[in-house]
C-alpha cells in the first residue's frame, strides 16, 4: 500500500503506522478491542485509513500501554475529558502503585524466610468465642477484585439484614476457605453478625456459628500490609501448632470501623479456630 494519503487527506495504514510508530499487530489489536477503529474500510480493497486527528490518540494509547495499562481501562480514559482523563489515569496509578507494595512485601517476606531472619514479635492470644448468629454470604474471587468484593458483600449482607427488622454491628469478618491469589479464587466467605428476625435470600445464609476456641492477633491499618500482615498469619498457625491443633480455616475480623490514623489502635484481626491439647 506503500504510505501515500488515502481519501479526504486520510492515511492509509502504513502511514498512519509510520506516523504514530505503532506496527501492524498492535494497529489490528487495537481495532479488535474496539480502541481505535479505522476511519474507513475500503469495501473493494479492504485498505484501512484513518483520520489525521487520531495520530494523537493513537500515539496516546501507546504510551499507555507502556505503561501497562490495560485495554479496557485505556478505553474509558481516551474517551473521557482531559480532566477527567487525568483524574482517571491518577486513580489507575494509585492501584498500581499500591500492588508494587504489596508484591514488595511478599518478596520481603519470603526473602526473610529464605534467610531466617527474626520475625515481628506478634504476641498471639487466645479466646473463647461465643455463638454467633451470622449472614454470609460466599463466592469465588482472585486477587485483582477481593478488595472491592469483601466491601460489597458486607454491604449486601448489612442491608439485608437491616431490612428484615434484625440489627448488626460495625464487625464483620471474612473466612479464607482457600487461598486468593491471581490464579486461585479462594472461595472465601464474608460473615456479619446480627441479632434479631432475618430471613435468608438466594445469596445470603443465615446460620448459627458455634462457639469455638481460637488464636488471635490484633493488628494496627499499617500492620495490615505486606510484609506484617503475613507473619500475623503465619504466627497464629505456629502458636495454634505448638499449644493445640488447627480446627478450621484463618479469618480476617474487622470489629471496628477502619481508621488508618497512626494513633488508631487495631482496627482488624488474625483469627484461627483451634483445639486445645487433648479436646
Amino acid at each position: 500500500m506503500g504510505t501515500r494519503p488515502g481519501p479526504d487527506g486520510w492515511l492509509t495504514s502504513g502511514a498512519f503506522g509510520a506516523a504514530t510508530g505503532l506496527s501492524p499487530k498492535a494497529l489490528r489489536l487495537y481495532d479488535a478491542s474496539g480502541l481505535l477503529a479505522p476511519a474507513e474500510v475500503d469495501p473493494h480493497s479492504g485498505y484501512r485509513y484513518y483520520a489525521p486527528e487520531q495520530v494523537g490518540v493513537a500515539r496516546r494509547i501507546a504510551l499507555l500501554r507502556q505503561a501497562r495499562m490495560p485495554l479496557d481501562r485505556i478505553e474509558s480514559l481516551i474517551t473521557a475529558a482531559d480532566a477527567e482523563a487525568a483524574v482517571l489515569l491518577h486513580r489507575w496509578w494509585s492501584e498500581q502503585e499500591r500492588e508494587v507494595g504489596r508484591r514488595e512485601g511478599i518478596v520481603a517476606y519470603l526473602r526473610d524466610e529464605l534467610l531466617d531472619h527474626p520475625a515481628p514479635d506478634f504476641h498471639v492470644r487466645s479466646r473463647l468465642a461465643s455463638e454467633r448468629t451470622v449472614a454470609t454470604a460466599t463466592v469465588h474471587v482472585t486477587q485483582t477484585d477481593l478488595v472491592p468484593t469483601i466491601v460489597r458483600l458486607r454491604n449486601d449482607l448489612r442491608d439485608h439484614v437491616a431490612q428484615g427488622g434484625a440489627r448488626h454491628t460495625e464487625e464483620h469478618w471474612v473466612i479464607y476457605h482457600g487461598t486468593v491469589t491471581p490464579d486461585s479464587d479462594g472461595p472465601i466467605e464474608v460473615c456479619v453478625p446480627y441479632e434479631g428476625a432475618a430471613a435468608p435470600a438466594r445469596e445470603v445464609t443465615l446460620q448459627v456459628e458455634p462457639a469455638h476456641e481460637e488464636a488471635w492477633v490484633p493488628l494496627t491499618a499499617a500492620e495490615c500490609t505486606y510484609p506484617p500482615i503475613l507473619h500475623a498469619y503465619a504466627a497464629v498457625e505456629r502458636w495454634i501448632r505448638e499449644y493445640g491443633r488447627l480446627a478450621g480455616p484463618p479469618r480476617e475480623i474487622y470489629p471496628v470501623p477502619w481508621d488508618d490514623r497512626p494513633d488508631a489502635g487495631p482496627v482488624a484481626e488474625i483469627a484461627r479456630p483451634y483445639l486445645p491439647p487433648f479436646s
